[in-house]
Parts: C-alpha cells; structure tokens; sequence
C-alpha cells in the first residue's frame, strides 16, 4: 500500500481525506507517544485527536482495542478507516472494505491462543474486545464475535490481564462515563458470583474484583484465607472486593491474578469450567470479548 496524504495534516482533515480519498493507505501516524508514558497518559493524549476525528467525520462503525492500541472503526460498504496504534503512536489506516474483512477472517481462523508452555498469541488478534453501538456506517458483513479460549491457567491470567489494561487505556475515550463488565461463574462452585469490572469513580476510574461468599463460614480463620488470596474489603452482604485504581499499572496483573486464583480455589479444575456470562458495556450495545480467553456465554439472564 501506498499513501498519498499528509502526515502533517491535522487529525481531523486527515481522516477526511483517508475516508473519502484512496482506499488503500500505508498507516498515517496521528500522534506520537511520550517514551515512558503509561496507558492513563497514551489515552489521554489520544483523547483530543480522536474527538477532533470524530467531530470531523462522525461517530465511529465500531468500537474496540487491541493489546497494543486501539481499533475503532468507521465503515462504508467499499472502504474502512481504523484508528489503531501501538504503545509508540496512533496511526490511521484506509482499506478497501473486502480486502480488510478477508485478511481479518483469515487472522481470526489461523491464530491459537497456545498451549501450555507455550507464549500466548493475544498481540496476534485483530481485536481483544468490539462494542457495536449501531453506529453509522455499515460493518463488514463477517466479523469474529467468537471467544479464544485458552488452554491453561496462565494464559487465563494474562487474558483478563490484558483485556483489563485494554479497557482502561481505550475504553473511556471511545464510551466517556460508562462501565465495562462481566460475571465470571465456575461450575464447582455453581451459582456464586464473581463480577469483573472497570468503571468510573469520583477520582477517574477503578478496577474491580468482587466476589458472593455468603455461606461460606464467618471465622477468622475463613477472613484470613481470604485475605491472603489478596481480597482486601467483606461488605455487609458477604461479599469479598478488591479495588485498584487506573493509575496502577500492576492493577491489571493483580486483579487478573486474583480473578483466576480465586476460581482455582473454588476447585475448577480448568480453563473450560468457567464461563464468562452479562458482559455489557453500560447496557448499551454488543461487547465482544474475543480476547478473553476464557468462555464466554453472551446471552443475558441464561445459566449454564
């Protein structure tokens, strides 16, 4: 691919003439990252250009991160712009419409999350979430609304740890104010909730962990087990919470952590014992969380 456009062009102006111009571009950077800078940073930083880019050509098709950056996308029938990026730059990409949902399909069908001693493949995925608000535009006809399940423990850890460090750095920029979550059940333990989630709070935003542990014995003993596994607070209803503020960078390892320790705990036995269930982003639209790495049930209210 080649690109004809000026990378000095402010955002905006970029965009529209990647929207509207050759649908085939090399990636135009539209901001550079300070060396060092944290997820908080890089997505405040990018906060200002995407709002220019979306005061020019309007609402994106799809919402989305990846590992390294985000992927929001904006959609015609013959064309897709996506903002993406990794931890250096924010870059926009123009592609002819079918060539881009072909090459996705492929990468989707070929990539295996690894097995046990084996490096995961998360950074190998299009997308580790996609939220569709039905925003304008028209989204490719294929799409991989499917889950990547891994195979062992460690690779669950680094799913949700990387799909947390997503949502902070991404998600508030693209749905500003909203929640972002899930409940995570095991089957030895049936029932019993665990959530999962990531929202705002008087001070920016916060990571959370929670867990249902009513009729579990009320001893110290039972308090200190708990509090060893790394749970911090009981609420009156007996339910164990661990907050971490955004501004933490080991919070996505430690709740991740926490989230798969916990489970274990409760005697699952592997990764194919747990579902992933009530995932929603404020309620509004469709979350996909094809990098998760753990199962997945979308549908809302149903039990497994």
């Amino acid at each position: 691919m080649t690109s004809t456009t000026d990378p000095a062009l402010p955002a905006g102006d970029l965009a529209q003439a990647l929207f509207t111009g050759n649908p085939a571009t090399d990636p135009v950077p539209v901001l550079t990252y300070p060396a060092g800078a944290g997820r908080v940073a890089r997505r405040e930083a990018l906060r200002p250009v995407y709002e220019e880019i979306v005061a020019r050509i309007g609402a994106p098709t799809l919402l989305g991160g990846a590992v390294a950056g985000p992927r929001v996308r904006w959609c015609t029938r013959e064309r897709i712009l996506q903002l993406s990026g990794d931890h250096s730059q924010a870059v926009l990409t123009a592609y002819d419409a079918d060539e881009f949902e072909r090459a996705e399909w492929k990468t989707f069908d070929t990539t295996h999350p690894g097995d046990r001693g084996e490096p995961h493949a998360f950074d190998a995925l299009p997308y580790l979430w996609q939220l569709d608000r039905k925003g304008p535009g028209f989204a490719t006809s294929w799409t991989y609304n499917g889950t990547i399940v891994v195979s062992g423990w460690e690779h669950a850890a680094k799913g949700l740890e990387l799909m947390l460090a997503s949502w902070v750095e991404h998600y508030p920029v693209q749905s500003p104010g909203d929640w972002i979550g899930f409940k995570l059940w095991t089957a030895r333990d049936w029932g019993r909730s665990m959530t999962v989630s990531y929202s705002p709070n008087d001070e920016g935003h916060e990571l959370a962990v929670a867990i249902d542990d009513r009729g579990a014995e009320r001893t110290e003993e039972r308090q200190a087990r708990m509090r060893e596994r790394g749970w911090r607070v009981q609420d009156e209803h007996q339910w164990w919470r661990t907050t971490l503020p955004e501004t933490d960078e080991d919070a996505p390892r430690v709740l991740a952590e926490l989230a798969i320790a916990e489970c274990r705990a409760r005697k699952a036995t592997c990764v194919d014992e747990l579902r992933a269930l009530d995932i929603s982003a404020g309620d509004h639209g469709d979350l996909w969380l094809t990098g998760l790495g753990l199962p997945t049930q979308p549908s809302r209210g149903e039990h497994w």
